[in-house]
């Protein structure tokens, strides 16, 4: 499993936030159709803006060191961009970023 951070533009942050809470019902439902569909909707938000994939240890040790720093901080898909400046440096203070875990399809895969 993979992680994908993306800085979301002001404009496409409602309809993110829209397809998280979608995303957010199917996964404490079960809904494995729904979780596919959501992921998908934001793989597709995420093509076309600045995203990097981490490997999911990568991201639980990004959260330790947040958590750290900020006992109260709780984990959501769309967050503070400040939170990953090592990886957006570029980000604003008002960015808030995406971060959602997706499987990794190899050519193999239909």
């Amino acid at each position: 499993m993979r992680i994908r951070l993306a800085v979301i533009p002001p404009g496409d942050l409602a309809g993110v936030m829209k397809v998280t809470a979608d995303l957010r019902i199917a996964v404490n439902s079960g809904d494995m159709d729904g979780v596919a569909a959501a992921t998908e909707a934001l793989m597709a938000v995420t093509a076309r803006v600045r995203s990097v994939d981490i490997s999911e240890e990568e991201w639980r040790r990004l959260m330790m060191d947040i958590r750290s720093s900020n006992p109260t901080f709780e984990s959501d898909y769309v967050v503070p961009g400040q939170l990953f400046a090592r990886f957006f440096p570029e980000a604003t203070a008002g960015a808030m970023v995406l971060q959602f875990p997706f499987v990794e399809r190899g050519a193999d895969d239909v």
